[in-house]
């Protein structure tokens, strides 16, 4: 199942946030042939303007970045009522949930900032992405808010 719109439902809008260009491009690629509607950021800062102004149903999330770090940008997004309940799914080579829970806890925990809603360990597997989408409830037909 992808997540091509249904008649009078609009696509699901994913904001992929990597500072690796290629990994934004090859993102973009899967989820748009998978019917998604793709915006790509570099940066934080690039990130947060476009939560603002575009809206995204999901975001996929790098936690290493240089400058302002995933993390401290995932915190930032879970602070704001505005987009505390907007679904985070962290893609990384750090991803691996045990790995990322250490470090959650001394960051995120300490701070009272909720676990993300999924990892997703890089290289990404595409039936495993879909499915993570999927299981969030945005990759159905019409899946948007």
């Amino acid at each position: 199942m992808c997540a091509e719109p249904s008649p009078g439902n609009r696509p699901v809008k994913v904001l992929v946030v990597d500072d690796e260009e290629d990994i934004v491009e090859y993102l973009r690629t899967v989820l748009e042939d998978n019917g998604f509607e793709v915006e790509g950021a570099l940066r934080a800062d690039e990130a947060l303007a476009k939560i603002s102004g575009w809206r995204p149903d999901l975001v996929l999330l790098d936690i290493l970045m240089p400058r302002h770090s995933g993390l401290s940008l995932y915190e930032e997004i879970r602070r704001d009522p505005a987009t505390s309940s907007l679904p985070i799914l962290i893609v990384s080579g750090y991803a691996r949930p045990e790995e990322f829970q250490k470090m959650e806890s001394g960051l995120l925990g300490e701070a009272g900032v909720p676990a993300p809603d999924g990892y997703l360990e890089k290289p990404i597997s595409v039936p495993v992405l879909l499915d993570a989408i999927r299981g969030l409830g945005r990759g159905k037909p019409g899946g948007g808010p």
